[in-house]
């Protein structure tokens, strides 16, 4: 008996203790991971199961939104950002991973500014900054993921921190590294966090393509233990990312299988596979083969339906899920592994070329419903795009997926962020006028509600709204960060219900709106800025630099106009209309 209430004391204890010490931490989120950064976004796809969901409001419509950038970071594409802790005077930085460096940024209130970075690979072409993972107390991991035996070239896992903990302006150090060389182990480039904080991790094939490894480090760089799995046949194995339970159950999806890995602490195993053609007939190219998609865990507590969701790489796409419990009275579906759950085709979802998944942004999953997007690609695509995001809803009760909506008019070429605060699902695309958008769509309907423009394409990767395929930040404050090719963006949310009657004494206000032959701007604090003004279908009509409150708009054509001031505080989006 005593045993029994010193287990739930330390249970009510542990549990006081994660909540205080997360305070992003969400009603309906899964299982709280208590060794993750308490942060907004403390991992990709935001927490241990992937989901890349929230209940922290997001952009609404009617709000004012002023955008920032930081542009010409170096490094590579196809970066994730992060936010860290707060510090003790309340800010938060970002850190920011690709290719070649860790950068640290901050808002500073007037713009997005870099405070330090730190070089960990000099080959921007083998390695990509998927896996970022933050730890509490400023405690971070990153990696450089080369392999080359022969030259003596193992994948590094790199842990550092700030100089000074309760400084956000402090620099970046190196607290330790680890190489895989002493385990022989090949590429490593997927991790995430586990519930005993530990990190896992799994491998490429060998040099000899007949294995790959699975494992555990602790934070201290030892590793705890290591599994070597024999791989299949033409298997794709280390393409996507990992899930984890509070199991400590690891998942990762290959080009023929799902697998379970099971940690108790001592020894890696796997608790169980199931086998599924993720190729069959889609693409196979060098960025395509078998799933896109890490992942997503869906369904938690006692009596509920526990699965995991990824899509295929079938020419003609599928969602599909996969059975972490086998429910009472299962039997399984003929001619499918016992754990295969249920597919459905995605609407609008299209093979675009052999070298990406026409699905390969994650699902987006908040309870038991699920949104995913059509891919364009991240090496950049041209204005004429594919178009699609669907949403999906698991049926606890006919085990069985069912189509809710989809929307084949926007393009929102990353991994989708929902907010539960404003029940809205956020992305960016580029569109057939060559201009980058931001959208949110009503997670009951997917009707279009926030739709800001961003503006036109740049050159690849000096182009600030690039979509490289990547996460949505969603702050406390409701503001949204997205990450480029070589930039951060800041959508800075305005609410409607905050806002006040411009006047011409507001920074940036624009008066009279509706208007018919002027109006007035008042950009006394900002000499020098110059402005785009475009139509509601983003065609550019004039640009030129502000200098005096005046501008005419007599010929410019009658409806909707967007005005887009950029300036030494970024980019302001305003908009008036003309009658």
């Amino acid at each position: 008996m005593l045993q029994k209430l010193f287990i739930i004391y330390t249970a009510l204890f542990l549990l006081t203790f994660s909540l205080d010490a997360q305070t992003t931490f969400c009603p309906d989120d899964p299982p709280l991971n208590s060794w993750l950064a308490d942060s907004p976004y403390p991992i990709y796809h935001r927490n241990s199961y992937a989901q890349a969901s929230s209940c922290i409001k997001g952009i609404l419509p009617g709000d004012t939104v002023t955008i920032k950038t930081r542009t010409n970071i170096t490094g590579g594409t196809s970066p994730w950002i992060y936010l860290t802790d707060k510090y003790p005077n309340g800010e938060r930085c970002i850190l920011f991973s690709n290719s070649t460096h860790v950068f640290k940024l901050i808002d500073d209130g007037n713009s997005i500014v870099a405070i330090d970075s730190f070089r960990i690979d000099f080959d921007p072409i083998t390695s990509f900054g998927y896996n970022h993972l933050l730890t509490r107390d400023h405690i971070w991991f990153s990696y450089d993921p080369d392999y080359n035996p022969e030259n003596g070239e193992y994948t590094r896992l790199l842990k550092f921190s700030d100089e000074d903990v309760n400084d956000p302006y402090s620099d970046i150090i190196l607290l330790d590294e680890f190489s895989f060389e002493a385990f022989e182990i090949p590429a490593v480039n997927m991790y995430n966090l586990n519930y005993y904080g530990e990190i896992v991790w799994y491998s490429e094939r060998d040099t000899n393509d007949t294995y790959a490894y699975a494992g555990v480090i602790d934070q201290d760089f030892n590793m705890l233990d290591t599994l070597r799995f024999e791989v299949l046949p033409a298997e794709r194995v280390n393409h996507n990312s990992i899930s984890v339970d509070e199991e400590n159950n690891f998942y990762i999806v290959t080009s023929h299988r799902l697998i379970q890995f099971t940690w108790d602490g001592n020894k890696v195993l796997i608790g169980w596979q199931a086998l599924y053609d993720f190729v069959n007939d889609g693409p196979t190219g060098n960025f395509a083969y078998g799933s896109g998609t890490t992942p997503t865990l869906m369904g938690w507590g006692e009596g509920n339906d526990k699965l995991v969701v990824v899509a295929d790489g079938h020419a003609n796409n599928n969602l599909v899920a996969f059975w972490r419990e086998l429910p009472d009275g299962w039997t399984g579906i003929p001619n499918m592994p016992l754990h295969f759950a249920d597919s459905i085709s995605i609407p609008n979802a299209m093979s675009f070329s052999n070298l990406f998944q026409s699905i390969e942004n994650s699902p987006t999953v908040h309870g038991y419903d699920v949104a995913i997007a059509q891919f364009n690609g991240f090496l950049g695509y041209d204005c004429e795009n594919l178009k699609g995001v669907s949403k999906f809803n698991w049926n606890q009760e006919g085990n069985e997926f069912e189509l809710q909506w989809t929307n084949d008019e926007v393009n929102m070429n990353g991994v989708l962020a929902y907010s539960s605060g404003s029940d809205l699902v956020y992305g960016s695309g580029k569109e057939e006028d060559c201009n980058y958008y931001y959208y949110g769509l009503d997670w009951q309907t997917g009707e279009l509600k926030v739709d800001v423009l961003l503006g036109p394409e740049g050159t690849f990767l000096d182009d600030p709204f690039y979509d490289a395929g990547v996460n949505n930040v969603i702050d406390e404050d409701g503001s949204i960060y997205f990450p480029g090719g070589g930039s951060v963006v800041k959508l800075e949310r305005h609410p409607l219900s905050t806002a006040t009657i411009p006047s011409p004494n507001d920074s940036f206000s624009i008066y009279p709106n509706p208007s018919s032959t002027h109006v007035f701007v008042n950009h006394l604090a900002h000499p020098g800025t110059s402005y785009t003004i475009y139509s509601i279908d983003g065609i550019a009509l004039r640009s030129s630099t502000l200098r005096n409150t005046q501008i005419d708009i007599s010929d410019l054509p009658a409806g909707l106009l967007v005005f887009q001031f950029e300036g030494k505080d970024g980019i302001v989006v305003k908009k008036v209309y003309k009658d």
